[in-house]
């Protein structure tokens, strides 16, 4: 998905969730990059889709996340959501994908 896209979805009403992750280099254990990924409800195919942010999206992502509620904070990360996300994802998607979505690597 380009950059264009990922702003419309971010700047539309829709329900949606950005997560904030750490990812550890294999050489260093104090070096963590931080990465942001965007999970959206696909209405037409009835899915998540993850979408990872590109760098240069980072510092608009970051500006955006006032309208956001933060529902999750540990030290690997944390979640944002708007409208509702969790809920319409619950009502939404069966048990056994959001377990999927979970598991995946």
């Amino acid at each position: 998905m380009d950059s264009k896209q990922i702003k419309d979805i971010i700047n539309s009403q829709e329900p949606i969730a950005i997560i904030k992750y750490f990812e550890w280099s294999i050489f260093s254990n104090d070096y963590a990059k931080a990465r942001y990924t965007l999970l959206w409800f696909d209405k037409k195919h009835n899915h998540i889709q993850e979408i990872d942010m590109p760098f240069n999206l980072v510092p608009f992502v970051i500006s955006k996340l006032g309208c956001f509620e933060e529902v999750l904070r540990l030290s690997e990360g944390i979640v944002w959501e708007r409208m509702g996300f969790r809920e319409m994802i619950k009502s939404s998607v069966s048990r056994a994908k959001i377990i999927q979505l979970i598991n995946q690597q």
